[in-house]
């Protein structure tokens, strides 16, 4: 027996959420084709930052690390839009903010560390830095401090919902379009009355 196209729907809307759900374990056996992408002077929220980046297949590596002195805060970021630099205290010994990012074809994913102090040691220091490391360590401890900096993950449902219907969306024409064929090729191979 064959399935009506609403079972057909329903199945695939199931196939590209579990699509969805499997993307970090997927992106995770990704690493190791880890390349940096960038090292530069970067400014946020009046803050200079030195930052370090490094990339693997639809997953991304971000380190900043404060500088002394602050910064025109009219100048623009050069920063991917979904990196957010949280405010920390012009106090503290050290301001290191170390984001990881994954998802395609958007990041959807996030999880972020930050350390206040000498006694963090994740996210590395932006000048002893291996980008690369930096990645592949982010993605064994997502959601984890082993040293006790700070952490939080999140997710974007507006980036998750377009990474779904990106799955989703070729799938169910592709249902449509097999469906509209055979109608019309039913109607063309009837005998006339």
């Amino acid at each position: 027996m064959a399935m009506t196209r609403r079972a057909k729907l329903v199945v695939i809307a199931l196939v590209a959420a579990a699509a969805v759900a499997v993307q970090p374990t997927i992106l995770a056996s990704q690493v190791d084709r880890c390349r940096p992408t960038f090292t530069e002077a970067v400014t946020a929220k009046g803050v200079l930052w030195v930052a370090n980046g490094a990339s693997s297949p639809a997953v991304d590596w971000i380190n900043l690390e404060a500088e002394d002195g602050t910064v025109d805060p009219g100048q623009d970021p050069d920063l991917p839009t979904w990196l957010e630099v949280q405010e920390l205290p012009e106090s503290a010994v050290e301001r290191r903010i170390g984001t990881i990012a994954l998802g395609w074809p958007v990041r959807w994913s996030f999880c972020q560390w930050v350390a206040t102090d000498t006694e963090h040691f994740f996210p590395p220091f932006a000048e002893n830095e291996e980008p690369c490391q930096s990645l592949r360590r982010a993605m064994r401890e997502w959601g984890r401090s082993a040293d006790g900096a700070s952490v939080r993950s999140w997710m974007s449902i507006p980036g998750a919902l377009v990474c779904w219907l990106t799955i989703a969306a070729p799938m169910v024409l592709t249902v449509v379009l097999v469906a509209t064929f055979t109608r019309q090729s039913a109607g063309k191979s009837g005998s006339a009355p």
